[in-house]
């Protein structure tokens, strides 16, 4: 509920919100309701517009003071904004990692095997070129000192199968904050 006012601009500004947005006839009564103030504090305002020649006063046949604003008719409100999508929604598909485009999601499992047989062609499959590049240079080197190479080609497949599964969480992170839902 509002607090009742005695600021004739106060006043005033709720006299221009009832008269253009109801059809209600204006009458001191009517502003003294909505404004909410005294009905006499809101006859002080109607007749100082009246006497600035801002709105008309007329009598019924009833005895009933209305006043009436020229050119009155009532306004429609501004529509509300289309709220903003998430920005999620404005990056391209091509931005997402190789292995996410067409919706498909990367899978661990095949990950896994790609490094076990080419190592590095897991992290190339989840979209980690550079990461792919790495762990072919390291393992292919490890394999000079054979023990080495063996312990670094599965450190290789076990980090394959990670970027894979990561891939998907980022992927259905992002697909969920988008309005979508991930494909099983």
């Amino acid at each position: 509920m509002m607090k009742r006012t005695d600021d004739p601009a106060m006043i005033e500004h709720r006299l221009l919100e009832l008269a253009y947005t109801t059809d209600v006839p204006i009458t001191g009564a009517a502003l003294a309701y909505f404004a909410p103030c005294s009905l006499e504090d809101a006859e002080k305002v109607l007749d100082g517009l009246v006497a600035r020649d801002r709105i008309r006063m007329e009598v019924t046949d009833e005895g009933n003071v209305i006043y009436e604003l020229p050119n009155r008719h009532k306004l429609t409100p501004k529509p509300e904004p289309e709220p903003l999508r998430p920005a999620v929604s404005m990056i391209p598909r091509d931005t997402y990692p190789i292995a996410t485009r067409g919706g498909r999601e990367a899978s661990p499992v095949l990950a896994a095997v790609l490094s076990f047989l080419v190592p590095g062609a897991g992290q190339l499959y989840t979209g980690n070129v550079l990461t792919a590049i790495l762990w072919f240079t390291l393992v292919g080197a490890g394999y000079f000192l054979i023990l080495p190479g063996i312990f670094l080609h599965l450190i290789c497949i076990a980090t394959a199968a990670s970027a894979a599964h990561r891939l998907n969480s980022s992927v259905a992170r992002l697909q969920l904050q988008a309005g979508r839902y991930p494909t099983l």
